[in-house]
């Protein structure tokens, strides 16, 4: 845990730099300090050296009285803290000692010759040198001094050795070591205290700035550091401010970006699929579950069975592994299904998973189907009248036909004509309602008086057939808003429907009631009647039911496609209902006028 504590880390980093530079300062310190006490021990000891050589100078020469020895050897002895020692050519050593006892003590041990020796050599050669040394003598580590004594000629005549102990140089030295030791510890504890003081001041705003960061790992963007400073941390917590600000703002649009994708895909039609190379599904949307007859948390855990029970998964890993887009049609509970494979790839090469488009075409299928039958039954249609349009006048000109046949093959062209026209006039008005080409006009609309009309203009028909008209209208109805044009339009292909496929001597009724909001125009005819299985396809262009079928009563197979897109034109709504050799009831609902 310390490890990982930045303010201990400061903190020991100062104090590691605090006690290295103060170890080093005083290392340096105590060596100059040495050098320096050592070197002004030495100055003055040389000095003192060469005052005793000039004094002891005659005492070697033997130009001194008892009396003159002994008032040197009181002058010499007197010097504090220090030991002379003098020695002549032949190299004897002797003491000289302010006590009367000591006075010309002769030093003759080998050991001590031995350790002086080069000191002695050097002060007989005129050099002056100097050493410290354990003296075996005094048993004590002593700095000794080594000056030539020279007589009036200038001729080395001896050496004074002067020694003084450095048991003080080494007891100043002890207490400088214990006065460093003690200002390194005191330097620990004050560093330590500011070093934790200042870490604390750097470390806290980082500390803040890591739990920010935390917070917006959480999701909590937008989040500030709420750090103000004046230096590199305050503009390093001004730029994660930034940063979550900008951060917040990026979330924010690519989840509102994801929450319309999400959206779109949930609300399109067709189905959608993601799934990764593995075939593990990374989406999947409502539709195609539907068009796969499952629910979404079912298809999930299934869609590989699926993919393989339709035979899609060798199709989908080959469209992966070739980065190929490929499309496969399959017939699934009487639905054709489009399933389209677009592979997802990252710089054009790698290939992270698959979309999978899946469209129902069966309606598709069933619109080019019936453009198919449009046109096989607009050439059948128009095949027939012109065949025989085509045969009477061959015949014609071929002389086949008598002059007094002529006029009624003219009728018979004339009726062809005529039925050609009627099937192009109906065309045209089918195509100008299934493209919304038609203006409606809507007014108020009196529905008995339109039936009354209407009835006027059928008269002719129904007389041709002895066919009674019988009228039921209540007096009481309320007034449509409709297209009075359109609305007799539609009466009238069921009119002349009923008309063309009753029996003569029998009875047509029309009757008009209020249902609920709506006004019920109801008629009924005793005719041929239709089988129940073909009635669901009226409205198709240019289907005849079977039983109306007859070169008498030949339509062009759209007026009750043209009624059909009429109705819808006008917000209503028609029903037939139909039973063989009994006779043929339709419905019509038409929206009353609201207040």
């Amino acid at each position: 845990m310390f490890k990982k504590s930045i303010t201990l880390k400061l903190t020991f980093g100062f104090l590691t730099i605090v006690v290295i530079s103060t170890l080093l300062i005083g290392i340096i310190a105590l060596s100059i300090f040495k050098n320096n006490i050592y070197e002004v021990k030495r100055t003055n000891m040389k000095k003192h050296a060469h005052e005793i050589s000039d004094i002891v100078s005659p005492l070697l020469q033997k130009k001194t009285t008892l009396l003159d020895e002994k008032n040197i050897f009181n002058i010499v002895g007197s010097l504090p803290n220090s030991k002379t020692w003098i020695v002549d050519t032949e190299k004897r050593l002797s003491s000289i000692s302010k006590n009367e006892n000591d006075v010309s003590v002769s030093i003759d041990n080998a050991t001590i010759k031995e350790a002086y020796n080069l000191l002695i050599i050097n002060g007989l050669k005129s050099i002056e040198s100097s050493d410290e040394l354990l003296n075996p003598y005094y048993e004590e580590k002593m700095m000794t001094i080594s000056t030539p004594v020279k007589d009036s000629t200038g001729k080395v005549i001896g050496v004074v050795l002067l020694h003084s102990s450095v048991a003080d140089l080494s007891s100043s030295m002890d207490n400088f070591f214990l006065y460093l030791i003690l200002a390194l510890i005191g330097e620990v504890f004050i560093a330590g205290f500011m070093g934790y003081y200042f870490s604390k001041g750097i470390s806290k705003p980082i500390k803040k700035i890591n739990s920010t960061a935390l917070e917006m790992a959480r999701g909590n963007y937008g989040i500030k550091t709420d750090i103000y400073s004046q230096d590199e941390v305050g503009e390093l917590a001004s730029t994660f401010d930034l940063m979550s600000l900008k951060l917040k703002h990026t979330i924010s649009r690519l989840t509102e970006e994801k929450t319309k994708l999400s959206n779109i895909i949930t609300s399109m039609s067709d189905g959608i699929i993601a799934l990764d190379t593995e075939l593990e599904v990374i989406n999947i949307n409502s539709s195609a579950a539907r068009l796969l007859s499952y629910n979404v948390s079912e298809l999930n855990p299934e869609i590989k069975t699926v993919l393989k029970a339709l035979d899609l998964e060798s199709f989908i890993k080959n469209s992966i592994t070739n980065n190929k887009k490929e499309a496969i049609s399959k017939k699934l509970h009487n639905k054709t299904l489009n399933f389209s494979l677009s592979p997802i790839s990252i710089d054009s090469d790698k290939v992270i998973g698959m979309v999978i488009l899946i469209q129902d075409i069966s309606e598709k299928e069933a619109l080019e189907q019936m453009r198919k039958d449009f046109v096989s039954n607009v050439s059948h249609e128009f095949r027939t009248p012109l065949t025989i349009m085509k045969g009477n006048l061959e015949s014609i000109v071929d002389g086949m036909i008598s002059p007094s046949q002529v006029p009624e093959s003219c009728i018979t062209l004339l009726k062809e004509t005529n039925r050609l026209e009627r099937m192009v006039r109906d065309l045209l008005e089918l195509s100008k309602l299934e493209s919304g080409r038609v203006q409606v006009s809507f007014s108020k609309i009196d529905t008995n008086s339109l039936i009354n009309d209407m009835s006027r203009t059928i008269r002719p028909l129904v007389m041709n057939k002895n066919i009674k008209l019988v009228l039921d209208l209540d007096s009481s109805l309320p007034p449509l808003l409709s297209d009075y044009d359109k609305l007799k339009q539609l009466f009238l292909i069921f009119l002349d429907n009923a008309i063309k496929f009753s029996p003569f001597n029998s009875e047509i009724l029309i009757k008009s009631i209020l249902d609920n909001y709506s006004i019920l125009v109801l008629i009924r005819d005793k005719g041929v009647g239709i089988d129940f299985c073909n009635i669901e396809h009226l409205g198709e262009r240019f289907y005849k039911a079977d039983s109306s079928r007859s070169s008498s009563n030949s339509g062009t197979g759209l007026g009750i496609s043209i009624a059909k897109k009429i109705i819808e034109l006008l917000q209503g709504d028609f029903s037939i209902h139909s039973e063989l050799n009994k006779g043929t009831t339709i419905k019509i609902y038409l929206p009353i006028m609201k207040n």
